[in-house]
């Protein structure tokens, strides 16, 4: 019996020395911020795992590629269920932790303000900084917003190629388009979305389908004066590209938003 229970301590001696982790601990650490983000906190980067956030019958689902991940609250107050998913084969994931949160106190505005997955700002200096520059010397949102708008139309191009080869844990960095000057309708959006929001303007990434066009999309909706507008840097960028006469803000009803972040 002695020699049964020596050899089990031996076992989870060794498996604590090779893995550094205790065993039935955690890998993962999940917790609250301001009620309206959650930060997904790792010991080492796995781009084989996955984060669902579930409340009710909504489902989103995030790459885990950072040590840090901070996930948007963006579906109002109540019960959110967070999983952490790891790849088994193809597209097929199994749990290996979930955890309960309960939100009572959310506030959209500042949900659509925060850096966060897929819009990370806030360490992204060039972009910062463009966009103060930009609109120096502009005292109204709508004069902000269409400083930004024509910027990105203007110098951002659509990347044909990019698409081809992308991984479906893609997640802009936006940065890197600013500096490529070209991306896909997820780097415009997320461009868009990461410079207002440094402005203090509060604006979400949404995804879903336009209804003159087959593929899914990627386009922005801002809060002004006290609405949600929709605009679409891709859409126009291409339009003017041709010469065709745009106008920022688009008619919502031919847009399908499918997710919003």
């Amino acid at each position: 019996m002695k020699k049964r229970y020596f050899s089990i301590i031996f076992i989870l001696v060794f498996l604590f020395a090779f893995t550094g982790q205790a065993i039935g601990a955690s890998l993962y650490t999940i917790s609250v911020l301001d009620n309206n983000l959650v930060k997904v906190e790792s010991l080492k980067e796995d781009k084989s795992m996955r984060i669902m956030v579930e409340k009710e019958s909504e489902k989103y689902y995030y790459s885990l590629n950072k040590t840090v991940e901070i996930i948007p609250l963006q579906l109002g107050k109540g019960t959110y269920t967070i999983k952490i998913l790891q790849n088994t084969s193809g597209d097929k994931y199994k749990v290996v932790q979930k955890q309960d949160i309960n939100v009572t106190n959310n506030n959209l505005s500042e949900v659509y303000l925060a850096s966060t997955q897929p819009v990370y700002w806030d360490d992204k200096e060039k972009v910062i900084e463009l966009a103060q520059s930009l609109t120096k010397g502009k005292n109204t949102d709508m004069e902000k917003i269409e400083s930004i708008y024509k910027y990105i139309v203007n110098n951002i191009k659509y990347d044909y190629n990019k698409i081809k080869g992308l991984s479906n844990d893609y997640v802009p960095e936006i940065d890197k388009v600013l500096d490529d000057k070209s991306g896909i309708c997820y780097d415009y959006a997320a461009l868009f979305a990461g410079m207002l929001r440094s402005l203090g303007i509060p604006t979400k990434l949404v995804k879903g389908y336009k209804s003159d066009l087959k593929e899914y999309h990627a386009w922005n909706q801002v809060l002004l004066d006290g609405n949600w507008v929709v605009i679409d840097t891709t859409y126009d960028a291409a339009l003017k590209k041709d010469n065709v006469k745009i106008s920022m803000i688009k008619d919502a009803i031919e847009y399908n938003n499918v997710r919003e972040y």
